[in-house]
């Protein structure tokens, strides 16, 4: 295991990095340390941190058998929280928390006692309780994730979760899209609503609402012209998580900033000044572009519930707060990008992702295509 301190935005980080068997992992830490005068800190914070992840390891490497349900609880909090984002972690605890520590067959059964038997019951029944087979294949991929792990530390031989069936795929149902003029409506039907700055940059920009809300003002550049999307918040159990880091490497991308976008923001930031000029001390500086009259930052479990209760109100058809992203890729199609064009835009990190959602869209260029060759040969 190694460490080190690196420098991202004027602030230190703790870089740790470790092997699991063969595969090498690299966490990124921040300490919420200046660069300015914190050297010393830092370096205190990065060995804290090393101690704990050397422990963490140890504690690991010396068990014997253990009761399942405590090992994953374990192997989430100290192993997998040093691999992935702080959001994604709450939704995996989450999901151990309220689904799978409640399934009754997984109590008190060790590691060396679980059986594909187990595991494949448990799977059946989240799927006669209604739950999508998507949903189960992601509890899957964590079990056998964790399982996968208690092989690595010699403590089972085989990983039971190899030999169960999973259930089939389903093919997703159309999202509901709107159109140019639906969209235009929309941000009329919004004008003076606390969601109106959310609306306009979402139906314009096709952010996640992750991204919407996580946006800060130092990250839009009026002088530039451009729009960084690199910060994100996400609800959780404790609140709303605010995080220097989006989705995925590719999600963080710079969008030009379109001329009727600057002069609405520009309004924004303006009304903003005048409201904490007026609360004074009262008016929280948090300095997100997304926020209420008094500038708390909008939540966004609570802003899709009232989302949804306007959009009923509106006349136009349902549509989920996901899908204003869904409209401004197929608005962007049929205008004539390209879906490499479109994959950027959205920050998606594998072009098979943008293909797959939007395959609608696709088919109806390929029927173009079609039409074009039958009327070149006849």
């Amino acid at each position: 295991m190694t460490g080190s301190l690196q420098i991202k935005q004027n602030k230190y980080y703790a870089v740790l990095s470790w092997y699991e068997g063969k595969k090498r992992k690299q966490k990124w830490i921040a300490t919420g340390l200046d660069v300015k005068g914190n050297k010393r800190r830092a370096e205190a914070f990065l060995k804290q941190e090393m101690d704990k992840l050397e422990k963490i390891q140890e504690r690991h490497l010396t068990g014997t058998d253990q009761p399942f349900l405590p090992f994953m609880e374990q192997w989430l909090n100290e192993v997998e929280g040093y691999s992935i984002r702080v959001t994604t972690l709450e939704q995996y605890k989450a999901v151990f928390r309220n689904v799978i520590s409640t399934f009754p067959a997984f109590h008190n059964v060790t590691l060396r006692g679980l059986a594909p038997g187990h595991i494949q019951s448990f799977y059946n029944s989240e799927i006669k309780r209604g739950v999508s087979p998507s949903t189960v294949r992601k509890y899957h991929t964590n079990i056998h994730k964790c399982l996968k792990y208690a092989m690595q530390l010699d403590i089972i031989d085989r990983n039971p979760a190899d030999r169960i069936v999973l259930p089939k795929k389903q093919q997703k149902a159309q999202e509901t899209i709107y159109s140019a003029e639906e969209i235009k409506r929309l941000m009329e039907f919004f004008q003076g609503d606390i969601l109106e700055t959310v609306i306009r940059l979402t139906a314009t920009y096709g952010l996640r609402r992750s991204e919407v809300y996580g946006l800060r003002w130092e990250s839009v550049n009026f002088e530039k012209g451009t729009i960084s999307i690199c910060h994100t918040a996400v609800s959780s159990k404790n609140g709303v998580i605010y995080a220097d880091a989006t989705k995925t490497r590719s999600s963080c991308r710079t969008l030009p900033l379109t001329g009727s976008m600057a002069a609405y923001l520009r309004n924004v930031q303006k009304r903003q000044q005048e409201e904490k000029a007026f609360l004074g001390t009262a008016y929280v500086e948090s300095g997100y572009v997304c926020v209420s009259p008094g500038g708390t930052p909008l939540t966004p479990n609570a802003v899709s519930m009232h989302f949804r209760r306007m959009i009923r109100k509106s006349g136009l058809p349902y549509i989920r707060f996901h899908g204003l992203r869904h409209s401004v890729a197929t608005l962007l199609h049929s205008v004539g990008r390209d879906i490499q064009d479109i994959q950027g835009w959205l920050g998606h990190s594998d072009i098979s992702t943008t293909a797959n959602i939007y395959s609608h869209f696709l088919y109806s260029a390929k029927r173009d295509m079609a039409d074009s060759i039958e009327a070149a040969l006849k």
